[in-house]
């Protein structure tokens, strides 16, 4: 039996395993909740947030359709109504969703100078006196000729197939331009892709055991105890993405689901009793974890548009959190070894076979990345080895192989293979 769902999924399965106890343990989704995400991350940016590269030159866009008349005193709203200068540099302020509108001499302090080769959608060239052109894409395989934005005279232009190597750029010499990077910039999500097998889960299934694995296949459940051996329970449906915590504040860990189509969190107890909580919206991934340090999980979602976990307290207040950038998948856990959960995300390799990144953010705001696995890895985390704080591992739906960290421990990290596996097309 197999579950397909989206890579988008995946992101989303990343985030929905949490285990609490002493150790608040993992997050790890594959969730067809995601596929909501890429539309979500490309109109959700906020002023001096995050933004991804098609949300700038939607923005860009959205100035060029309006034939606006260039004035250095004047000004025109955005789509959502905040107003920038009408000139080249609040044109760029306006796409990279700033909360002011700096000119040419002031956009490299939110920027970072890049190489020419290296430009990308939303990057700019700059003219640190004079004029700044927004870039929209290379035009070429050689990226010798390149199309960009500009209002620098009435209305604003889109030209293409300008040559890299120009006298000039908008009648300013070509050698003026640095090529500048918003720092606050992301690449988009990756196109989806098909992910059909095995999602893996992490617990603690009795009392004062170390966190092990398992598997969610559609609505059944293989869980590895410490000893190897499996116990099989039937909880869910396919669709659901599954998750672990201490709901119950008993000391080991119940099973939950959630449902993206509805956004509910369904937790079924030791009792069997079932009860459930519909929290967050469209495109978010569930991270149950001790955020209220009172011996018991609470509901918390992840929402990868904006790279924001979202935690509903017991009192029913929220809070939130920025952490992360398009594409990560969130992991959460006990990484301070403290008695309650930390946040985390997993940035996948870019390319086939690259290391993965690991970023755990800490309660004192401080964050520590480390590489492990490579990419098309499905990321879990727990305290493997009982030391009292988790760590992560992977999942290698390949050749169904769980890889666990033990580096608090000072032990080799745990490699076996459980449950089917999967794979991507």
């Amino acid at each position: 039996m197999s579950s397909k769902v989206s890579k988008l999924v995946r992101i989303a399965l990343a985030a929905s395993i949490a285990a609490s106890g002493a150790i608040a343990t993992t997050a790890f989704t594959t969730s067809s909740a995601v596929a909501a995400t890429t539309a979500v991350a490309t109109t959700s940016s906020s002023v001096d947030g995050q933004i991804t590269r098609s949300e700038v030159i939607t923005r860009a866009q959205y100035w060029l359709d309006k034939g606006l008349t260039y004035n250095q005193s004047g000004s025109y709203p955005d789509s959502s109504g905040r107003n920038y200068r009408t000139d080249c540099s609040g044109y760029v302020s306006m796409a990279w969703h700033l909360g002011a509108s700096p000119s040419t001499q002031f956009l490299p302090g939110y920027s970072t100078e890049i190489s020419r080769s290296d430009l990308k959608p939303g990057d700019i060239l700059n003219s640190f006196y004079d004029h700044v052109i927004l870039f929209e894409k290379w035009d070429d395989a050689a990226h010798t000729k390149f199309s960009y934005y500009s209002f620098g005279s009435t209305p604003v232009k889109h030209n293409s197939n300008i040559s890299i190597n120009a006298a000039t750029f908008d009648s300013h010499p070509n050698g003026d331009y640095k090529a500048l990077r918003y720092n606050k910039i992301v690449d988009d999500p990756t196109a989806p892709s098909t992910y059909s097998g095995d999602l893996p889960v992490s617990g603690r299934w009795s009392n004062g055991s170390a966190t092990t694995v398992g598997v969610f296949r559609n609505g059944t459940w293989a869980l590895r105890e410490t000893n190897g051996n499996t116990i099989a329970v039937g909880f869910g449906q396919a669709g659901d993405l599954p998750m672990t915590g201490d709901f119950d504040g008993v000391g080991h860990d119940q099973l939950g689901v959630f449902r993206p189509s509805s956004s509910t969190f369904v937790v079924r107890h030791d009792d069997t009793s079932v009860t459930s909580l519909s929290f967050g919206q469209a495109g978010d991934l569930p991270v149950p974890g001790m955020w209220d340090h009172n011996g018991h999980a609470q509901m918390a979602v992840y929402r990868p548009g904006t790279g924001t976990f979202v935690v509903r307290h017991d009192d029913g207040s929220v809070s939130t959190v920025a952490l992360g950038q398009a594409g990560d998948t969130p992991i959460v856990g006990d990484w301070d070894g403290v008695g309650h959960t930390q946040m985390g995300v997993f940035r996948p390799g870019a390319t086939t076979g690259s290391q993965n990144t690991v970023v755990l953010r800490h309660d004192d705001g401080s964050v520590t990345t480390a590489a492990y696995g490579v990419k098309g890895d499905l990321p879990v985390a727990g305290d493997w080895s009982s030391q009292g704080r988790a760590t992560y591992g992977v999942y290698r739906p390949g050749t169904a192989t769980f890889a666990l960290s033990n580096a608090y421990a000072g032990t080799a990290d745990s490699v076996f293979t459980y449950g089917n596996g999967g794979t991507w097309s």
